[in-house]
């Protein structure tokens, strides 16, 4: 199904909501303080419905406003890394004010990530040959391979596995389907998570952080209710790990 512009500005402002930068909703639109110390807003532009970032500045220097545009955009590239912004031109000045803009766009295509499968190709350990002076057995080998792989996974690293599956689409329409508002600390949290799960090391850094925010009784309460309704699925690992660290137990055992 095709998503709608409000579809794609519900998943930029989720983003930002989940990201460092100061947020505040506004008729419309939402604006965005970015960590570069400038302001954006984004909405939808109905004359060529389109997704529209607006930035202001008073800067009378034109080279040292063209700097301040060049780290506006590289900063909005980092926070929403899933969009395409073209480069910010300007739309109107006067009395010593200067507007620029910049179009968001959301490829379909953005939201799916090709999972790559590995073992189709691999060579036969059968068919391998083996160096004089530095043979070994067919079956030592084997027997290897049978004892690596009955080493048991870290909940870590199976949490990874599962995210490594989904995209930013489905990680939303699966909250969506928990009952998770928007608002929720416990949904921004998880996004967070999502986002910073490059690794297993990473992951468990970042649950850490997450659950020490996680103090107040709707928190607990609506981290207690996806712990019970996700008993299956790619979340289930990573919830699980966010709900022991919450509730005092060592993410380590």
């Amino acid at each position: 199904m095709n998503q709608t512009l409000d579809d794609k500005v519900a998943i930029i402002r989720e983003s930002f909501q989940a990201g460092s930068a100061d947020f505040l909703e506004v008729s419309g639109s939402f604006r965005v303080c970015l960590g570069s110390g400038q302001t954006v807003y984004i909405y939808i532009e109905t004359y060529d419905n389109a997704i529209t970032a607006r930035f202001e500045t008073k800067t009378p220097d034109p080279e040292k406003r063209q700097s301040e545009i060049d780290k506006l955009w590289v900063a909005l590239v980092k926070e929403i890394y899933f969009a395409d912004i073209s480069k910010f031109h300007e739309l109107q000045s006067g009395n010593d004010r200067f507007v620029y803009t910049a179009s968001v766009c959301m490829d379909e295509s953005v939201f799916f990530h090709e999972t790559i499968v590995i073992g189709t190709d691999a060579p036969d350990m059968t068919e391998v040959s083996l160096v004089e002076g530095e043979k070994e057995s067919i079956t030592d080998v084997l027997d290897f391979d049978e004892a690596a792989s009955t080493i048991a996974r870290s909940p870590a690293e199976e949490a990874i596995e599962g995210l490594e599956t989904i995209d930013a689409k489905m990680l939303r329409q699966s909250l969506d389907m928990m009952n998770l508002k928007r608002s929720s600390n416990v949904r921004m949290a998880l996004t967070r998570i999502f986002r910073s799960a490059v690794g297993a090391e990473e992951l468990t850094c970042s649950i850490q952080n997450e659950a020490i925010k996680l103090i107040s009784q709707n928190d607990h309460e609506d981290l207690r209710m996806i712990q019970t309704i996700n008993s299956a699925g790619f979340l289930e690992p990573v919830i699980g790990l966010l709900y022991e660290a919450v509730f005092g137990k060592n993410l380590n055992s």
